[in-house]
Order: structure tokens, then sequence, then C-alpha cells
């Protein structure tokens, strides 16, 4: 029944086209973006990144707009459960996620944009970052599609708010550090993207302990719309 509905939603999302314009936008950006050959490789990572974190997070609440409120309560009698139609909805934006993050990587290497030949740590560095920013905007997506207010306007501009902040984190706390901890509460940005430098360039322990914290923000996170999700459709 699970899979079926993957297959359905990924039949409806295609249906829709709205996966036209973040597609459209995003493939023609990374073109557009290596249109110069010897460009910085871990840096040119970072934007691709950064411009995947944005995609995502309309993708998601794209993927959770597709139904109408009577035909989610049809959905929710034959699913087994809410929470199936809620992880169908993370597995189809995590499909689009592989896809976008796959034509961010694997482009520049194809055209050979950068200067310098990427190794296997440049790529696998590469991959965590893009698969990280992916989950970052499905989780701002995700949350902002089960918030219990309805206007479009507002959740938008909310999404576009968290967004900002957790890209400008680190320039935030270098002027009030007082913010530190507040900041805490969005997606960890700025921790990745100090892996993006060539200096920085080096799987060691504190790579290791910022994924550790990537992976419990994005648990922590799932919980908690979990739970909003339950109380919105109880």
């Amino acid at each position: 029944m699970v899979r079926g509905f993957i297959r359905y939603q990924i039949s409806s999302y295609i249906r829709s086209l709205t996966f036209i314009p973040p597609l459209t936008l995003f493939v023609g950006w990374i073109i557009l973006f290596y249109t110069y050959r010897g460009v910085p490789i871990m840096s040119s990572y970072a934007i691709t990144c950064i411009s995947l974190y944005l995609v995502m997070t309309w993708v998601a609440m794209s993927v959770f707009s597709l139904e109408g409120e009577s035909e989610k309560d049809l959905l929710f009698v034959q699913l087994p459960s809410k929470r199936d139609y809620l992880w169908g909805k993370w597995v189809v934006c995590l499909l689009s996620a592989s896809i976008l993050a796959f034509v961010a990587i694997v482009y520049p290497l194809v055209i050979n944009s950068f200067k310098e030949t990427a190794g296997l740590l440049h790529i696998s560095v590469a991959v965590f970052g893009h698969l990280s920013f992916a989950v970052f905007g499905i989780i701002v997506g995700s949350f902002f599609s089960n918030t219990k207010v309805e206007s479009k306007k507002f959740t938008w501009l909310s999404s576009m708010l968290v967004i900002a902040i957790s890209i400008a984190g680190e320039g935030i706390v270098e002027k009030a550090a007082i913010l530190k901890w507040v900041l805490l509460l969005f997606p960890p940005v700025g921790q990745t993207l100090l892996h993006f430098t060539d200096e920085a360039l080096y799987i060691g322990r504190n790579f290791w302990l910022d994924t550790a914290w990537v992976v419990f923000y994005s648990f922590i996170c799932s919980f908690v719309i979990t739970q909003m999700f339950y109380r919105k459709w109880r």
C-alpha cells in the first residue's frame, strides 16, 4: 500500500507539472553558473548546495500541496496510518533531491569546469553537502506546509526568512553572540559550509561531529514535523 502511494505521489507530482519551474530554474542556474571554466571546486559546490536548499524548499511545499483536504481525507482512510502519508511525501522529495544533487555534482565534472581535478575527497564532501542542504530544504518546506496557518503568502515568506537567517547565521553570531543558542533552531548551514573550502578539505573529527549534528538535527525536526502533522490532521 505504501509503495503504491509513493508511485501515486510521483505520478501526481509529474501530472501537476509543478516540478517544471523548480527543475528548470535549478538546471538553468547550474548551466549558467558553469559557463566559465577554471572555477574552484569546493566554493562552486558550496554555491550549488545553497541553490539546492532553496529549490528543495520549493519542491517540498509543492509536493505537500498536491491534494486538497477532501482528497487527503480519502488517502488517510486508505493508508495504514497518517504517518505513511507523511513519509511517502518525504520519499518523493528525497527522490527529487537525489536527481537535482546528481546534476549539480556531475555536470561540472562532465564538462570539465574546475581548474583542478576533483578527487574522491572533493566528491565525498560534495555529496554530503548537497544531501544535507536538500534535507534542510525538505525540513523547512515540510514545516511550513504543516502549520495551521492557511495563508500561502505567510508560509512562503516565513520559509524564506528561515532560509535567509540560516545562511547568514555565522555573521549574525559575530554581531550578536547572544543569539547563538537561538540559531540552534535553524538548519546548521554554516557548520556544513565550513567544510567547503580547500583549506578545510579534510575528513576528520570535526567533519564527523558536524555530520552527527546534521543527522541529529534532521531526526529531531522530522519528529517535530510528524507531531505537527498529527495535530493538524487529527
